[in-house]
């Protein structure tokens, strides 16, 4: 990790939104988890805040800062003075602490939480360590590659039924076809594996919805001053 993580000469304030009670008026609309965005894309981009978080009591403003911090962790350039000295922690783990971080002292109280996972596998949170193989965006076989090719090669005994070698060049024929099927099923499958290697190993962010419970108080951490 690059050393710029922690030589910032000037920690980052603490986000106004920490010290914001949530609003009870806001209808906190239920939504199912949506995928915000691989962290590696955080590079080039910062993701829009989705417009359902605007019932939640989340404000453009809260989206930006949380996103650009989440953005300077991953790229090793957020100043955290406790890590002057000793190991530095691994990107991935510091973003789930800063994750945890805003969840707990913002986003559950407006029954929202952030998690970051890698592949299937959770990386933050109460749950880390659990599997969820439903995640949305998440799916190798996304490309449909039904393509059924038709082939005339069904009528061939009948178009070659006045001939006596008709029936074994149809299944002469078919043969062919179903070789051709296979090495096309075949390629598919060494695609799909090659591309679900690659998901397991990329993480990712997404957004779930928190049904009305109590939540724990806010997290300390030496991040923000």
């Amino acid at each position: 990790m690059p050393s710029s993580l922690v030589g910032g000469e000037q920690q980052l304030t603490a986000p106004e939104a920490f010290s914001r009670p949530a609003n009870a008026a806001q209808s906190y609309t239920p939504f199912n988890t949506m995928k915000i965005q691989d962290m590696e894309q955080f590079y080039d981009q910062i993701p829009r805040m989705p417009l359902v978080l605007e019932t939640h009591d989340v404000y453009h403003q809260d989206w930006i800062r949380f996103m650009n911090d989440l953005a300077l962790a991953w790229a090793g350039k957020m100043p955290i003075p406790e890590f002057t000295r000793g190991p530095l922690p691994k990107r991935s783990t510091l973003i789930a602490d800063l994750i945890d971080l805003w969840n707990s002292s913002f986003f559950l109280t407006r029954r929202v939480e952030v998690v970051l996972f890698k592949g299937h596998e959770r990386r933050s949170g109460a749950n880390v360590g659990t599997i969820d193989f439903n995640l949305p965006g998440l799916n190798p076989d996304s490309d449909d590659d039904s393509s059924s090719s038709t082939s005339d090669s069904e009528s061939e005994p009948d178009r070659y039924a006045g001939y006596g070698r008709g029936v074994d060049l149809a299944e002469s024929r078919r043969r062919r076809k179903e070789k051709k099927e296979e090495k096309r099923r075949r390629r598919r499958e060494k695609k799909l594996r090659k591309k679900a290697k690659e998901l397991e190993k990329t993480y990712t962010l997404y957004l779930t919805y928190v049904y009305p419970r109590d939540v724990p108080g806010p997290t300390q951490h030496g991040y923000y001053a």
